[in-house]
């Protein structure tokens, strides 16, 4: 394998033909952001993929998630090939949700990520074993055609739901812009669909969970460590008022 991680190398390329067809033509490969693998969106003469190498070591265990996801009706990218540490999976397009959120402020990207998430609680785990996403964070969700696929699996498993959800709470407020009153609605908006969807309360439960979400991050944002820390202190006495 090269040293080279930034690079797709040739078992990423065998992966593909593998996948595809042996004859298949790649034309172009762009790495992605990603904290923990490497992520390259690659385009070939058959159909565009998304190619993903674990540094993780855990390869297997994303495959075998989306299978069940897309056996259960949640949507996400359907897995294709897995060669190594390699997998390749169906290229979704459409509209990142980091940016439709935090730029475009929009209310049907809140409100499908909270019924993904309510989908994948329900369909995927049990009331005696409740399963999570563990990463739901705004840039693991894409919208298209005003459905909302959910993306990075790999840390899936059994746990709290309200985990998920404080996590994508704490992933919408601590976006810039922070803490603005748009940013809180948005928050509620997903949390309703959830609820919605559901039939279960999960607004104010959820609180707790946010303050520990934010106080983590502070961790990580030095820059704005007291503004995280502030905003986690007051949520655990109550969501603050909107107008």
């Amino acid at each position: 394998m090269s040293s080279d991680l930034t690079a797709l190398d040739s078992y990423g390329w065998e992966a593909i033909r593998k996948c595809l067809n042996q004859r298949v033509v790649m034309v172009k490969a762009q790495l992605v952001p990603s904290n923990d693998n490497r992520v390259w969106i690659v385009e070939t003469d058959v159909r565009p993929v998304v190619v993903k190498l674990f540094l993780s070591g855990r390869c297997g265990e994303e495959f075998e998630s989306l299978v069940r996801a897309r056996q259960a009706g949640v949507d996400v990218p359907l897995p294709l090939h897995t060669e190594g540490d390699y997998m390749v999976m169906e290229y979704i397009s459409g509209e990142p949700c980091d940016w439709l959120i935090n730029k475009m402020f929009s209310s049907p990207a809140a409100a499908g990520i909270g019924s993904w998430l309510a989908d994948f609680h329900e369909k995927l785990g049990t009331r005696d074993r409740p399963v999570v996403m563990a990463d739901a964070v705004l840039p693991n969700f894409v919208m298209k055609d005003k459905r909302v696929f959910g993306m990075d699996l790999e840390k899936s498993g059994p746990g709290d739901p309200l985990e998920d959800l404080g996590q994508m709470c704490s992933s919408i407020l601590a976006s810039e812009p922070f803490f603005t009153p748009i940013k809180f609605d948005l928050c509620m908006q997903m949390l309703l669909s959830y609820e919605k969807k559901l039939g279960v309360e999960a607004v104010e439960s959820v609180r707790p969970f946010v303050a520990k979400c934010l106080r983590i991050s502070a961790q990580s944002r030095p820059l704005f460590r007291r503004t995280f820390l502030k905003a986690a202190e007051a949520l655990e006495i109550a969501w603050p008022k909107l107008a």
